[in-house]
């Protein structure tokens, strides 16, 4: 039996999704049938209401090296069309776990590169090792950005260092790219499983549909101005403000206790 390149698994009573790159004898890099199943995946993490927060993660010491060049020359013999469409579809996951509607964690060790770094970048918070190293490495082999990179690059770290990156191809570790705005928190190697998934519990316990609600809030920022984000504001607060978490959080508050969210 062939083993899993995409291992999903479960913490905390199934309240937090596990993905776990599971190629480490390529350091997770990532192929065609490796996007397929990451999507198969979070299309069944989306629907699935019980899971409050995902952590995605890498085996065998890396995140991921990006796309797996021991194949790219077959791929690269490919009719442009059908080269094209392979692509689209691939970054389609990148799409997906953007948007998903549950906190996504990415716990970063080792390489963290190409489409790699875009996957990362797609999750809402990153947490990496200080041993880890960030690159956008394509110009190294005579490629531009995919998977999204383009345009999740500029938006962590600015249009100009965006620029150098890319361009000089330049890989960082793990403290320079929290100075970037790469990642949001690092660790030491010994310390990163248990602060990402103090992290992941942390957001578990949190209100499932106000998180929805904040995550659609920052995405749709990219594309509207001050006056609609106060309008779209004004509408999900109303219609939050008649849940029965936001009830059972202001009663919390009042009683202080800690506040136990179900999504409704």
């Amino acid at each position: 039996m062939t083993e899993q390149s995409i291992v999903r698994g479960a913490l905390f009573d199934g309240r937090i999704a596990t993905l776990t790159l599971n190629r480490p004898d390529r350091k997770n890099a990532l192929g065609p049938d490796d996007w397929f199943s990451l999507a198969v995946n979070l299309d069944e993490i989306r629907f699935d209401t019980g899971v409050r927060a995902v952590l995605i993660r890498g085996n065998g010491g890396a995140f991921s090296a990006g796309g797996d060049l021991r194949t790219m020359p077959e791929r690269l013999e490919w009719p442009p069309m059908v080269r094209e469409q392979q692509l689209r579809r691939d970054a389609q996951v990148i799409r997906m776990l953007y948007e998903l509607e549950q906190p996504v964690v990415a716990s970063i060790e080792g390489p963290c590169l190409g489409a790699g770094l875009a996957l990362a970048l797609a999750c809402d918070l990153r947490v990496a090792s200080t041993s880890a190293t960030f690159g956008a490495v394509f110009h190294r082999v005579g490629l531009t950005a995919d998977f999204g990179l383009s345009w999740l690059l500029p938006r962590a770290v600015g249009p100009a260092q965006a620029s150098d990156l890319l361009l000089t191809a330049e890989v960082v570790g793990g403290v320079r790219a929290r100075e970037l705005g790469l990642v949001q928190r690092v660790v030491e190697p010994a310390h990163l499983d248990e602060e990402t998934l103090k992290l992941c519990r942390r957001l578990a316990d949190g209100p499932p549909l106000a998180q929805a609600m904040s995550k659609r809030a920052l995405r749709r920022s990219h594309e509207c101005d001050l006056p609609a984000a106060i309008d779209w504001e004004a509408q999900a607060q109303t219609l939050l403000g008649k849940s029965a978490d936001t009830r059972e959080g202001v009663s919390a508050f009042l009683e202080k206790r800690a506040p136990i969210f179900r999504g409704q």
